[in-house]
């Protein structure tokens, strides 16, 4: 019967691989929207909303609206929230759910109840880059020894869990008491998150599953602040002027490189005319020569009167594909389970993207009446590009990044100069921000971050009498990492940036 169950193995693997190429989804998504709410009528932010049986859900916005994709009219919503009484909805054929959850006080033994505030104990924090680690927090942020909860995958402490592909997990636990200590040592005084990734089932035959997902984020959703026109601009910098005049009790003296010397502001038809501020003339052609000569130090900024949204100049409609394939089996004697996912992302910013590929294997056998052996084995393999910010993304929030820039930069300065190069606060008058279009085109696209780590254990399982399990099991990660990352001389700001590095 073993030779059977291998032989059957082997033959669907192959047959796996050969699907990979043409399999596509059977089942028909749609997308379910709706409302949660308490009882006082108001939306309930924070929600769980989960696709029984999936890994699939959602959580509500601040006004406690949601949205999530089922693959069926069978599907069933699992809602709940700390102190709420939880709920599950029959999707059927309603694309609209609205739900009134009642308070649970029972529940209050699960919260931490202070004199300002309820706080759930596990806190999340992500600055939406693509392939950034997320902050998770158990415990809090105050321990002298840093804040990170342990990890462990099917058993195994490891260090971060950016390998996993979330279709493989199975369930997720978190463990915030003391408790936890007695099984994890001191390195469970923050909390422990444990994953246990799919298997498996005995006696029961093969079978093929897919997962396929696809999304987007729009940049634009909430609303984006909107920058002054170029001559809004210039107005709002003469009545500065005005201003300062009469704080100080003098004259008004209009002295901006770009805006003119009378109380109505103008735009010239040049910000930067080789070497000149402000003017509406130039001779182009002794221009064209000095940039042959010198093309890395010589500009002509013509004004965009119409005004250069720079937000929208680095920003994109992001999209989001995963595709699963999970295949399974057992018998009395063994179960086996392999998982095959990738997944490309797309930032909102321009020319950043975010690619994983894994491949999950596990497999537990009987060796007699009394013994089982197994193993779990991950190979993953990720390549983040364009990414801002130390520490894998999370250091963005301490750098000047190319969102304030767009912020930062003038309207009535272009993308680019006359002569197809960058432009930038070349034109005097401006301050010193850069071109985030420049920064992101020039250094960020070049900037990689690679890595391919592979994870695993095996264990021996011996059972001496019912239900009492002794287990051995050894297992470790390896990683290999590598990035690079350019800047590039440029000497079109009022800060230039005098030599390339790498």
């Amino acid at each position: 019967m073993k030779n059977n169950f291998y032989q059957s193995l082997r033959g669907f693997l192959l047959l796996a691989i050969v699907m990979l190429g043409s399999f596509s989804s059977f089942a028909q998504d749609r997308k379910v929207t709706g409302k949660v709410s308490g009882t006082d009528s108001q939306g309930i932010p924070g929600v769980s909303i989960l696709v029984k049986g999936t890994n699939t859900g959602a959580t509500t916005d601040v006004n406690g609206a949601f949205s999530v994709t089922v693959k069926s009219a069978t599907a069933v919503l699992n809602i709940s929230a700390v102190g709420y009484k939880s709920q599950s909805i029959t999707v059927g054929s309603q694309s609209s759910i609205n739900v009134t959850l009642a308070e649970d006080n029972s529940q209050l033994d699960e919260v931490i109840v202070t004199g300002y505030s309820v706080t759930n104990n596990v806190t999340l924090i992500t600055n939406g880059q693509p392939g950034t680690n997320s902050i998770i927090r158990v415990r809090g942020f105050g321990a002298f020894g840093g804040n990170e909860p342990l990890y462990v995958v099917d058993g195994v402490p490891v260090g971060t869990t950016d390998f996993l592909s979330p279709d493989d997990i199975e369930s997720t636990t978190v463990l915030k008491d003391a408790a936890a200590a007695s099984i994890y040592g001191a390195r469970a005084a923050n909390g422990v998150i444990v994953y246990t990734t799919k298997r498996g089932a005995r006696n029961k035959g093969i079978t093929v599953t897919y997962d396929g997902l696809y999304g987007g984020t729009d940049p634009n959703v909430g609303g984006v602040a909107k920058m002054l026109t170029p001559q809004e601009q210039a107005d709002w910098t003469h009545v500065a002027y005005r201003n300062n005049a009469a704080a100080n009790g003098t004259a008004v003296g209009y002295t901006h490189p770009q805006y003119g010397t009378s109380a109505q502001a103008t735009l010239p038809t040049y910000l930067h005319f080789n070497g000149a501020n402000g003017v509406n003339s130039g001779d182009l052609a002794a221009a064209q020569a000095a940039f042959a000569s010198n093309p890395l130090n010589t500009f002509v900024i013509k004004t965009n009167k119409a005004g250069t949204n720079w937000y929208d100049e680095i920003t994109r409609f992001g999209t989001t594909m995963r595709h699963s394939l999970g295949i399974q089996g057992g018998t009395d004697k063994g179960r086996f389970y392999l998982g095959l996912s990738g997944q490309e992302q797309q930032g909102i910013l321009i020319e950043n993207d975010f690619k994983r590929y894994s491949a999950r294997f596990n497999s537990e056998f009987d060796l007699g009446k009394k013994v089982r052996v197994g193993e779990n084995i991950q190979m993953t393999y990720r390549s983040v590009r364009g990414q801002a910010g130390g520490n894998n993304g999370l250091g963005v929030a301490a750098d000047e990044s190319v969102i304030l820039s767009a912020y930062r930069m003038p309207t009535a300065i272009p993308v680019y100069d006359e002569f197809g190069s960058f432009a930038s606060t070349k034109a005097a008058g401006f301050n010193n921000p850069r071109n985030p279009v420049r920064q992101i085109m020039r250094n960020n696209s070049n900037d990689n971050n690679y890595n391919a780590s592979a994870f695993g254990n095996v264990y021996v399982e011996y059972e001496p009498i019912k239900d009492l399990i002794i287990k051995s099991s050894v297992g470790g990660q390896y990683a290999g990492y590598a990035y690079k990352d350019y800047n590039y001389r440029y000497l079109g700001d009022s800060e230039p940036e005098a030599s390339n590095s790498f």
